[in-house]
């Protein structure tokens, strides 16, 4: 397993080379990748130049969001699952050998019978196309009861129910686990040893608040990981290595509850309760190529610069 920055599990932003040294400075060994941005540099520069920040910053590929709407019309459907080759191909020279998708928890369209297997022969498309280039899709739910208040129909919205279209999809197909999904459910961590073997993709971190029923929550409940105790974070890193995995571990938190933060804080506290997390569940840490900057209380470089950046990094 390796610690994993998405900007998009902790809503971050910045030049890529600020958020890169962020990531090194606070022990992460690989990032997330925007496949659309970095389809937009390779076709404009060329994949070695696109490439180059995260080269430079010996840094893994983490996962992609799938440029897929998985739950869109047939019209929209297949429009993006015409451009996916390209993306696809792109993905793999960056190395980025996960790709990832929510599955929509409920519809006004569909019965669960219908909606379960559209989602089925659309996996399968996207499967065989997946396995060109050896990329595995994981799959994720939205456990809270919000997002199928108003709809007609409810669709997959546990870890279970999520494992039941993971079994019957194409091999390609795999699943998240998200410590804050099972904790919403109520449903056992020893699910995530119920993943196929290797079909599981990423495993997510985040705490919840001790004083809020889990049927209660809502998404701007997610805490930053560690924030509360309320999930055990080694117990799911202890689960994840038992069921064999060795993918990208990354902490998520509502936007809301990151107010008043700043982003190399943000940052620092999520590799810190990593690093903890790890070492409670008896993981071993590599140590790291890269010493970080010392700043001073103005926030400027004491003595020097990363050697990343000397190396070409902007």
């Amino acid at each position: 397993m390796f610690r994993n920055l998405s900007t998009v599990g902790l809503p971050l932003s910045g030049r890529p080379s600020e958020l890169i040294e962020l990531a090194l400075s606070f022990g992460f060994d690989a990032m997330d990748i925007d496949i659309l941005d970095f389809q937009q540099q390779a076709d404009a520069f060329g994949v070695p130049h696109a490439r180059r920040l995260m080269v430079s910053a010996r840094l893994k590929s983490g996962c992609f969001h799938l440029p897929v709407q998985l739950a869109a019309d047939d019209a929209v459907f297949k429009e993006e699952l015409a451009a996916l080759p390209r993306r696809l191909e792109l993905a793999a020279a960056t190395e980025a050998m996960r790709a990832v998708a929510t599955v929509a928890p409920a519809s006004d369209e569909h019965s669960f019978k219908d909606f379960f297997e559209l989602y089925r022969s659309r996996l399968h498309d996207i499967g065989e196309l997946l396995a060109q280039h050896d990329i595995m899709l994981g799959l994720t739910f939205r456990p809270e009861a919000e997002a199928r208040e108003g709809k007609a129909n409810q669709f997959i919205h546990t870890f279970e129910g999520l494992l039941g279209l993971v079994m019957v999809a194409h091999e390609r197909i795999g699943a998240v686990a998200d410590a804050w999904a099972l904790h919403v459910t109520g449903e056992p961590l020893e699910l995530i040893s119920k993943v196929p073997k290797g079909r599981l993709v990423e495993v997510r971190l985040s705490d919840a608040p001790g004083d809020v029923p889990a049927a209660e929550l809502t998404h701007a409940h997610r805490l930053m990981p560690g924030d509360t105790g309320t999930i055990s974070l080694a117990d799911v890193l202890t689960q994840a290595k038992a069921a064999g995995f060795e993918g990208p571990v990354t902490p998520w938190a509502d936007r809301a509850t990151l107010v008043g933060r700043g982003r190399e804080k943000i940052v620092k506290l999520a590799g810190d309760r990593l690093e903890a997390a790890w070492k409670d569940a008896g993981l071993p840490i590599v140590p790291r190529w890269f010493t970080p900057v010392q700043r001073d209380q103005f926030g400027r470089p004491i003595g020097e610069e990363p050697s990343f950046i000397g190396a070409g990094v902007e």
